[in-house]
């Protein structure tokens, strides 16, 4: 049996929507250096949507400019999905609808590449039968009305994961690099690619589709949806992916389990090579990708389970790179696991000799934590934002939190939201995501997660600001009318922690 997953069960959402716009917040308070924005704008404020599995770009040259994504439909139902705009710098948040492939896109990453407020994006298409379809996107102006050119569209990938970058240095001075993880079916089984574009500002862009799997992935047919990349001014580009070595049970029963191989990769000249990415073997094998942990074991649900707060679990893959010049030998990972006495976990390593050998140990290894996603700012500090699912009985909760070290063996641990994992009850799979997102600009790190939306202090301990009507005192969202009670949902959520 094909298995592509984890795919987005399409859902049916009629809930009435107002257009969008900016309004006042409904409530303001922060902690030092932290802010955190609800980012549903007050004129939505009857919405109860799933707004899950986020994505955020912010624009390098101008931190001010930042796009949000999310699992939300476009309010007027016009057959073209919206992402979230802000130009303050994320205290406030609109609408912009112009991604094509119907009202809602399956999945949607965005990035800047670092010219202008050209903006990227990689789309599974809504309007595609089966949402395989996915569409590399562009924009010369992240905050124009007018639909997004489509530069690239093709059947059979799944989780697109675009990143990208523009030279600064050299003969290539300029030039915009464009590259988009997918797990693509069209190279079965060994499915981990990048569809790389040397060229991506130019008029008609090309594309490279590399195939970055080396290793058989006879016995699982497939490798994992994650296909991560991290980038660095000097034209290092790492990719971490999930090399599936076998599987059993079965993924309609919710009973399939992997066994996988988490995999780096290294180009040192932008990945634009016929031989790219293959900078980096593996001294057992010496075949191209360095097999940072072996064996690793994992369920890969097809639905979210109660005892794990709803969440769809299939691993979890971050990697990012000290972005110092003469540092791009210092690079993380992140992955997932299961693990008999802790559930699924993180764990967190770092290389400083350009992938070929990593720390023996964890640097972190987090219980009951999914969605990692990594980070490192212009000190070279580390950052890691998780969720994490506490509580027992009736009161499991979702923690999200963001931990910094400046060596790797201290870590502090900011807890930006504690909400309910068992209200709202999810709608469609995935509950929160199969991932959330977190970046630097300079000293200061920018990300964006999904969440229970109840107007509760307690719930966010660093503050929080919200656009939408809200009563904290009595915790509850209200219409437009600022007056009538509206139903809890999953909203996402901005935030910035200052470095």
């Amino acid at each position: 049996m094909r298995e592509r997953g984890p795919r987005k069960e399409k859902a049916v959402r009629s809930a009435r929507l107002s257009r969008a716009g900016k309004g006042k917040p409904a409530r303001v308070a922060s902690g030092v250096g932290v802010l955190l924005v609800n980012m549903i704008p007050k004129s939505m404020s009857s919405e109860t949507n799933q707004d899950s599995e986020p994505m955020i770009a912010v624009n390098p040259t101008n931190p001010s400019h930042i796009v949000g994504t999310a699992f939300t439909p476009d309010p007027s139902e016009g057959g073209v999905a919206p992402y979230f705009v802000s130009i303050d710098g994320g205290s406030t948040w609109a609408l912009n609808t112009v991604v094509p492939g119907g009202n809602m896109t399956g999945d949607i990453t965005v990035a800047f590449s670092g010219t202008a407020d050209k903006l990227y994006a990689g789309i599974l298409r809504q309007d595609s039968p089966l949402e395989t379809r996915m569409n590399i996107l562009r924009t010369n102006d992240f905050s124009s009305a007018t639909e997004m050119d489509v530069l690239n569209d093709r059947e059979q990938p799944d989780q697109p994961f675009a990143q990208a970058a523009t030279v600064t240095n050299g003969a290539d001075s300029g030039k915009e690099r464009l590259y988009v993880g997918s797990n693509d079916f069209a190279a079965k089984p060994n499915t981990a690619t990048l569809d790389v574009s040397a060229d991506a500002g130019t008029a008609n862009p090309t594309f490279q589709s590399v195939r970055i799997e080396h290793r058989s992935t006879a016995s699982a047919g497939q490798d994992g949806p994650q296909v991560r990349t991290a980038i660095h001014a000097d034209g290092t580009i790492y990719a971490a992916f999930y090399g599936w070595r076998s599987q059993s049970g079965d993924w309609q029963a919710n009973t399939l389990r992997v066994t996988a191989d988490v995999v780096v990769v290294r180009d040192d000249a932008w990945g634009v090579s016929q031989q790219s990415f293959q900078a980096l073997t593996d001294p057992a094998d010496r075949l191209p990708g360095l097999r940072v942990a072996q064996g690793v074991q994992f369920a890969f649900n097809s639905t979210g389970k109660v005892t794990n707060g709803q969440q769809r679990l299939g691993g979890t893959l971050s990697i990012a790179v000290d972005p110092r010049q003469g540092q791009s030998a210092t690079v993380y990972v992140a992955w997932g696991t299961d693990a008999q006495a802790t559930g699924f976990t993180i764990h967190v390593r770092s290389s400083n000799d350009r992938g070929v050998t990593w720390s023996s140990r964890d640097l972190l290894s987090l219980p009951q934590a999914t969605n990692a996603a990594l980070a490192v700012n212009s000190d070279g500090v580390v950052a890691l934002l998780y969720q994490q699912l506490t509580g027992t009985g009736a009161n499991p909760r979702w923690e999200t939190h963001v931990r910094q070290s400046t060596d790797g063996a201290n870590w502090s641990d900011l807890i930006l939201a504690t909400t309910p994992a068992n209200n709202p009850t999810k709608t469609f799979d995935p509950y929160l995501g199969d991932y959330d997102h977190m970046l630097a600009v300079g000293k200061d790190f920018y990300g964006i997660f999904s969440a229970n939306n109840t107007p509760d202090q307690a719930n966010f301990p660093s503050g929080v600001v919200y656009q939408r009507n809200a009563d904290f005192a009595a915790h509850n969202l209200l219409d437009l009318d600022n007056a009538t009670t509206v139903d809890t949902s999953i909203d996402p959520f901005f935030f910035k922690v200052s470095g």
